[in-house]
């Protein structure tokens, strides 16, 4: 960053509008409420942890306060006119004003960053060292609509415990089903924009939903069903949630997203326990093993790994995929790990060491999505078909076909036996695996011709 070469007159002007600001507001200007989720819109994609702008950076409050190439202070407390970080934002300009190549800040958004620093830019938060976007407030949520104009894809469903529903997304909602008839049951509002994955608590009452609007806003959601009230979101990053675990006793959930980050919660309270970044690109999918000890990862990165779920030690690191490796899950002994990715193949490995890799297919089209059974796993693909293979040689135990469009998202039962294929026309099929019939299919766009839901 360069010194702005006639900042002070445009400076003080700002600095003016920003007292204005002090004098008619109610409260104090908030770093986490107001300074954070600005910086975190307007400047963090050049100046984070991807891309460094003049080697500064300012995604946590910590690095706020580091100086980049200029070694000039960007904030000094009480003095706006002496804070580089405040001085490229009044600077006039436009080569050296920031944000470049972007519409500068409007006036209130200068003088919000203004007075934070004239009032003594106070850190209000729990952690310095926490990302900006981790003080994003949830966006607001558009009502869904009563009745869907265009098929909504399938993107995120989930069995209830019993596996009498059936829980798929929607438009800013999830939807809960009849498993057997396609009856819809109950609608629920107030979702991100788009789903990405549900779960439900083993044996519990408890919804896990994540997702977000790409590029501006992700979310992760933990809902009592038992309530009638849509708490606040568990957490809210910059950019999409995109998968979600309950461990096995439900009471940890594991997250990742698009922030590159493996997060695990308590679900009682909902409180932050582990945050592990150990992977350099997108967190595709997590899973916890059968006995809980052990938490996987997959990422855009190639690499699937393995920690210990409870102080996030590195055990593993699984780096045979040739492209991003995009679903993951611990077999039943709890020692191999199962993973396909876009390089369209599905194998296990060895999760204590990362090795002994094991095929189970290598498809001639891309691998849409991947769920476990018990000695079987169901591997989606491109072509809207879904083959079942047995997890000791890969061979092909079955075939559920004829989905009608590019499968995008499975769920399975075991204690009921039942497979639900969600493909991207918004279609959802339920299948009795044993006997490989159809047991229902409907559109889960409610209010479409078509739809069973009334």
């Amino acid at each position: 960053m360069r010194l702005a070469q006639k900042p002070l007159a445009a400076a003080v002007f700002a600095l003016l509008l920003a007292v204005g600001t002090i004098c008619a507001s109610a409260r104090p200007i908030s770093f986490t409420a107001d300074v954070a989720p600005l910086l975190q819109r307007r400047c963090v994609a050049c100046h984070g942890p991807d891309k460094a702008k003049g080697h500064y950076r300012l995604d946590t409050f910590a690095n706020l306060l580091k100086p980049g190439s200029s070694d000039k202070p960007p904030v000094v407390p009480g003095q706006p006119e002496a804070s580089q970080l405040y001085r490229l934002l009044v600077e006039k300009n436009p080569d050296d004003r920031m944000p470049q190549d972007a519409d500068p800040l409007a006036g209130t958004e200068v003088a919000v960053t203004g007075d934070w620093i004239a009032s003594g830019a106070k850190f209000d938060g729990a952690s310095r060292t926490a990302p900006l976007a981790s003080f994003m407030p949830s966006p607001p949520h558009p009502a869904a609509p009563k009745r869907y104009a265009h098929a909504w894809p399938v993107t995120a469903m989930a069995f209830s415990t019993d596996g009498s529903q059936l829980i798929t997304s929607g438009y800013h909602e999830i939807i809960f089903w009849n498993a057997t008839n396609g009856v819809a049951l109950r609608r629920m509002g107030g979702m991100p924009e788009r789903i990405r994955a549900l779960a439900w608590q083993p044996q519990g009452t408890l919804l896990a939903v994540a997702g977000g609007a790409p590029g501006r806003s992700g979310e992760l959601f933990l809902i009592d069903l038992s309530r009638k009230t849509t708490p606040p979101a568990l957490a809210v990053t910059g950019d999409e949630m995109l998968c979600v675990a309950f461990s096995p006793d439900g009471q940890r959930l594991a997250a990742g997203g698009t922030d590159k980050i493996v997060r695990v919660f308590t679900t009682k309270p909902g409180r932050e326990v582990l945050k592990l970044d150990q992977h350099s690109d997108w967190v595709h999918g997590v899973g916890f093993s059968p006995d809980g000890q052990w938490l996987g990862s997959a990422s855009r990165d190639r690499t699937a790994r393995v920690y210990n779920s409870t102080n996030g030690a590195s055990v593993s690191t699984y780096r045979e995929h040739g492209a991003a490796v995009e679903f993951i899950a611990f077999l039943d002994d709890g020692k191999a790990v199962l993973t396909g990715g876009a390089d369209r193949t599905v194998g296990v490995w060895d999760g204590m060491d990362g090795g002994h890799p094991r095929p189970i297919s290598k498809s001639d089209t891309a691998v849409t999505a991947v769920k476990l059974g018990a000695s079987t796993v169901f591997i989606a693909l491109a072509d809207g078909n879904v083959t079942q293979r047995a997890l000791a040689d890969g061979t092909e135990t079955a075939a559920f076909n004829d989905h009608g469009g590019r499968v995008t998202v499975l769920a399975y039962h075991r204690e009921t036996g039942r497979l639900a294929v969600g493909n991207h026309a918004g279609h959802v099929t339920v299948w009795d695996v044993e006997k490989v019939l159809k047991i229902n299919g409907f559109e889960a766009s409610p209010g479409l011709k078509k739809s069973a839901a009334r």
